[in-house]
């Protein structure tokens, strides 16, 4: 397990808690200076459905938030896309399928507050609902992707994941993409079917993935991080997450 104090302002991190338990959100989310800090949540429908409101689960009030509803509970207050402007930017996905528009929107909110000189700071709940609703292959490429997408605006990012409800393979598999691990670990081996994967199962995998994400989900080092992934445009990022 990694201490919250080890970990700068930037990177990817997997939250390996139980899924009631979010007592590293406040920690992850509540770095740099409030006055420059902008913050995205990103939830599924069952992390919404224990959420009360749209405050900071940090102790100081960012400079934005945002909030992206995957699932349509916010879909009438997120209709032409979100309001930068408002105290709370929102968007909605409205199937947990859709990849392609939860990889988007959130690269529309990097895009601006990039622009815009914030620190950006992103709680994503939870990888754990987004596998109830997509195969671990396709969660796993997405998350390469995405991860890359959140470095090159310099964010600091976490994501949920419940190690009760997978195996330590699972955990395994998706704590070798993160930067750090918070939380529980585990030294067991990846998945072994991604291991096994053969040719056909990659390219039908990675079909409709642009350059940028279109490598082997096989790697030569455990499934190690490419050394370059060039940074996508939000053009890119829509043509590089498949709509189930």
């Amino acid at each position: 397990m990694t201490d919250r104090d080890t970990i700068g302002d930037t990177g990817n991190v997997l939250v390996t808690t139980a899924a009631t338990d979010h007592g590293h959100c406040s920690d992850l989310l509540e770095t740099g200076d409030p006055n420059t800090r902008a913050e995205l949540t990103v939830s599924l429908p069952e992390a919404q459905s224990e959420q009360t409101g749209f405050g900071s689960a940090s102790s100081t009030q960012p400079a934005r938030k945002g909030l992206i509803s995957v699932g349509d509970v916010l879909r009438s207050a997120a209709e032409g896309g979100p309001d930068f402007g408002a105290p709370v930017v929102m968007d909605a996905v409205e199937e947990p399928t859709d990849l392609q528009g939860i990889g988007t929107a959130i690269s529309r909110y990097c895009q601006r507050w990039d622009e815009e000189d914030y620190d950006i700071v992103v709680c994503f709940d939870s990888l754990t609902e987004l596998l109830d609703h997509a195969s671990p292959e396709v969660v796993f490429q997405f998350c390469h992707v995405l991860t890359s997408r959140l470095s090159s605006v310099d964010a600091l990012a976490h994501f949920h994941l419940d190690p009760e409800a997978h195996s330590d393979e699972t955990v395994a598999t998706f704590q070798s993409i993160f930067d750090e691990t918070v939380g529980e670990t585990t030294e067991a081996d990846a998945i072994e079917a991604f291991a096994e994967a053969t040719d056909d199962d990659i390219a039908a995998l990675t079909e409709s993935w642009s350059a940028e994400a279109n490598y082997s989900i096989v790697g030569d080092d455990d499934y190690a991080r490419p050394d370059e992934v060039s940074e996508a445009s939000d053009d890119d990022i829509a043509d590089s997450l498949p709509v189930e």
